[in-house]
């Protein structure tokens, strides 16, 4: 596996990865990307992607994009679930569903996390279901639980200790 920074051509990608995180439950019935695409709650997420902040990371898998995982900076009055402050940017991250279970998503995590440390921010945040088995993974490398918003946990990930 090769983790890489994204490009421009990734894009569609990441969306594809974003849908994944959205409907990370198996079990729950999943709309098709257009009409996800088609809410504010959805598309502002990825919404000009490549301002100051913004970093993507994609796995590779034999020439394949399996995963990525993503993060982007907010401000108080415009912001996303996992929301803390505006100097702490929220991660998205997601493998898709043939390729889990491989260690996949905690390499990304593990990237991502060096590139934030790397670029001085304080943390990393997150908006995460309690009943999702990703929870276990942040909680396992140090995220914490701050809050709550809706039926999701926001957590976060300070590098100061």
């Amino acid at each position: 596996m090769l983790i890489r920074a994204s490009v421009e051509s990734d894009l569609g990608f990441l969306e594809e990865m974003l849908l994944e995180a959205f409907f990370w439950d198996p079990s729950a019935p999943r709309p098709p990307l257009a009409s996800v695409r088609a809410q504010s709650e959805f598309s502002m997420l990825l919404a000009g992607w490549g301002r100051p902040g913004d970093r993507a990371l994609v796995a590779d898998e034999n020439g394949a994009r399996v995963g990525a995982a993503w993060f982007r900076l907010w401000t108080p009055e415009i912001h996303s679930y996992g929301f803390v402050e505006s100097d702490i940017p929220e991660l998205g991250l997601a493998v898709d569903p043939k390729h889990r279970s491989k260690g996949i998503g905690r390499g990304l995590l593990h990237a991502l996390i060096d590139v934030a440390r790397a670029d001085g921010f304080p943390g990393l945040s997150l908006s995460v279901s309690p009943f999702n088995r990703a929870r276990g993974l942040y909680e396992s490398e140090g995220f914490r639980k701050t809050g709550e918003s809706g039926t999701s946990w926001t957590m976060l990930l300070s590098f100061d200790g």
